[in-house]
């Protein structure tokens, strides 16, 4: 069995993805201070949106792949990916809500 064609291997990627858009709303509100105007912030906004629309995909995949998981298993996997939906889609509300409270002064 190939690994890279595993529906678990789509949603530890996802996971990954969906850690990495928390750590990126901190890592962009600091690039707010690397220049005179706000070009770097906005890359980093790009870069954390790039990351969670990736896990976006990468979830969709997991989804759409076939399983042959038998058991408790093929349990555990499902209620990770609905785990890994879940801090995607409050990933992408915390990123939203630092963007407007930092735009508008707060």
């Amino acid at each position: 069995m190939n690994l890279i064609k595993t529906k678990q291997f789509f949603v530890f990627l996802s996971l990954l993805c969906a850690i990495g858009v928390f750590l990126m709303s901190s890592a962009f509100q600091s690039m707010a201070y690397w220049g005179n105007d706000l070009t770097w912030y906005w890359v980093g906004v790009a870069f954390t949106y790039f990351i969670w629309l990736m896990g976006i995909v990468f979830i969709v995949v997991a989804i759409t792949r076939k399983v042959n998981v038998k058991g408790n298993l093929i349990f555990g996997l499902s209620m990770l990916g609905i785990a890994t939906f879940i801090i995607l889609i409050c990933g992408f509300l915390w990123t939203t809500f630092v963007i407007i409270a930092g735009m508008s002064g707060i």
